[in-house]
């Protein structure tokens, strides 16, 4: 659904510039917004050793409601990139960079905590998850 809705409104001009991460984790908040009576959402904060670009997780703690862990990352085609090495290495940093640390001091387990990786070029965009639906 998110690759159809950036496909159908957003412009390839859309996400230039010298850091185009930014535009898709902008896009990314205002689309979570609408959750924040239930969920907590973090953008740019420290947790482990680095600091992670999104975090989602629920305010009733009681529930096994799932938690995310949101990276953007960009190609870069100079560096021979594509979206499979992208996604992995996204997925690689929050689990190298220990970024579930704040969720788990939080009480959340580490069963209920999905690593999403947000891969882009241009207006070319795949999803990568730690968890297989």
């Amino acid at each position: 659904m998110f690759e159809d809705l950036i496909e159908k409104t957003l412009s390839y001009f859309d996400p230039t510039g010298k850091e185009p991460e930014m535009f898709y984790h902008a896009f990314v908040l205002g689309m979570l917004v609408h959750l924040n009576n239930r969920y907590e959402i973090c953008s740019n904060r420290e947790s482990g050793y680095g600091r992670y670009d999104v975090m989602v997780f629920p305010l009733d703690r009681s529930s096994d409601t799932k938690s995310l862990i949101i990276e953007f990352k960009k190609v870069n085609k100079k560096a021979k990139e594509n979206m499979e090495i992208v996604l992995e290495k996204a997925i690689r940093q929050i689990e190298e960079m220990k970024y579930e640390t704040e969720l788990i001091k939080k009480g959340i387990k580490k069963e209920n905590i999905i690593k999403l990786a947000i891969a882009f070029d241009g207006k070319e965009v795949e999803i990568k998850s730690s968890v297989e639906a």
